[in-house]
């Protein structure tokens, strides 16, 4: 949980542009095997009223924070998997999803960490000079997290968010089993 809330404050920084490409997140061989899930998707909508009425607290004036902070976010999405035991999924599983961010479709790997029994990338579109959409992809021996944000915000945004609690509150609605 706690990695899901650093992408996804590492991922709202990146302001990705109107016509980025949207990714397919094709899951379910993976979801299948896994024996806890959790599902998020939030977009246009359902992301307004999510940070209108679920995610944070309106201020003495009727507004919300986390809604004027993610106002350009068009989309999240999160995924996160666990396993009973290790080896339950591979790195192959992951291949098509990392075929959709290939070098040359516009995106870049721009973090490739691996240690023994884990690994961590986060992918970004650029198009004509700026960042866009990000990908994070985190595997653990028994655990999936992915993460997908398409929309956009300013550092100052990105600052106010970080001082705010609203990430957790994000965070948290990953933390919900899906049905």
């Amino acid at each position: 949980m706690r990695f899901v809330v650093i992408t996804l404050l590492a991922g709202l920084a990146l302001a990705p542009p109107a016509g980025a490409q949207k990714l397919e997140l094709k899951l379910d061989a993976i979801a299948a095997k896994a024996s806890d899930k959790s599902e998020v998707d939030l977009d246009g909508a359902l992301l307004k009223f999510a940070l209108q009425h679920g995610i944070s607290k309106k201020d003495k004036d009727g507004k919300s924070p986390a809604g004027d902070l993610l106002s350009g976010v068009q989309e999240i999405h999160v995924r996160n998997y666990e396993f009973d035991k290790a080896g339950a999924y591979s790195d192959k599983d992951l291949e098509p999803l990392r075929k959709q961010v290939s070098e040359g479709s516009g995106w870049s790997r721009v973090v490739n960490v691996k240690e023994k029994n884990e690994s961590t990338e986060v992918f970004v579109q650029s198009q004509g000079g700026k960042v866009g959409s990000c990908l994070i992809l985190a595997a653990e021996a028994k655990e999936l997290s992915v993460v997908y944000i398409m929309g956009t915000l300013t550092l100052a945004q990105m600052k106010e968010l970080v001082d705010s609690n609203v990430m957790y509150s994000l965070a948290a609605l990953a933390d919900q089993p899906s049905r």
